[in-house]
């Protein structure tokens, strides 16, 4: 049996994708894990799903196709307009559902209060999915506002969130942070993981993951032993 859990960001272009990487590269095969975005916007270039998968350069097994994707570099709501197409939060967490007892990554789109449909928030679907979330905040200025409001959503929702984890920049602010973070948040700081200086290629970027990302195995160990959450 296996534990799928939602990936959610502070806000848009934050670093889930980012985050997502890291933990494929560390722990997709060891541990089977698959990466999942059900909802694809701003598809101009390579989708989140293709740029994972080509920075780990890992086989298609060990990704699910989104379930909507849109062209239009937007929240879902206005994408889907835009282009036509319905997107049915009934049915894609029916999806999600079938996929709780598996190990899967599932990333979001965007911040917690991005609008799926004109009167669905994310937020909702992350409460209805019942799956554990990790936020992810950044390492820079404006994270510790940033990342208390998304914590402070999700608990007074009762989602079970699992902590949060700081990706970004190195700067002189983000031990502070995520102290801070953690001190205010009601949530354990699971890691803080830099971006790394040049672009690497995937045999160099799995080496940074496993030196980088993790290094206590606060992430693995709380998806691997829910039991043992405080």
């Amino acid at each position: 049996m296996g534990q799928a859990f939602y990936v959610a960001g502070t806000g848009t272009d934050i670093g889930k994708t980012f985050f997502s990487s890291l933990f494929m590269a560390k722990y997709a095969e060891s541990y089977g894990f698959r990466y999942w975005k059900p909802i694809q916007t701003g598809l101009s270039g390579l989708s989140d799903t293709e740029l994972v998968q080509k920075t780990v350069d890992l086989p298609d097994s060990f990704f699910l196709k989104p379930v909507y994707e849109f062209s239009t570099p937007a929240s879902p709501h206005y994408a889907s307009r835009q282009e036509g197409k319905i997107l049915d939060p009934k049915s894609l967490l029916s999806l999600v559902t079938k996929e709780r007892k598996t190990n899967t990554l599932i990333e979001g789109a965007g911040g917690v209060f991005v609008p799926w449909t004109g009167d669905y928030l994310a937020i909702k679907g992350i409460q209805e999915s019942n799956l554990p979330v990790i936020v992810i905040g950044s390492t820079e200025l404006g994270t510790i506002n940033h990342t208390l409001l998304t914590l402070d959503v999700l608990t007074a929702r009762f989602v079970p969130v699992l902590g949060f984890y700081l990706v970004g920049p190195k700067n002189s602010l983000q031990t502070d942070n995520a102290e801070t973070i953690q001190r205010l948040g009601g949530a354990p700081c699971l890691g803080v993981t830099n971006f790394p200086e040049q672009k690497l290629s995937p045999s160099a970027f799995i080496s940074f993951s496993k030196e980088h990302f993790d290094a206590d195995r606060n992430v693995i160990d709380t998806l691997l032993n829910p039991e043992d959450e405080t």
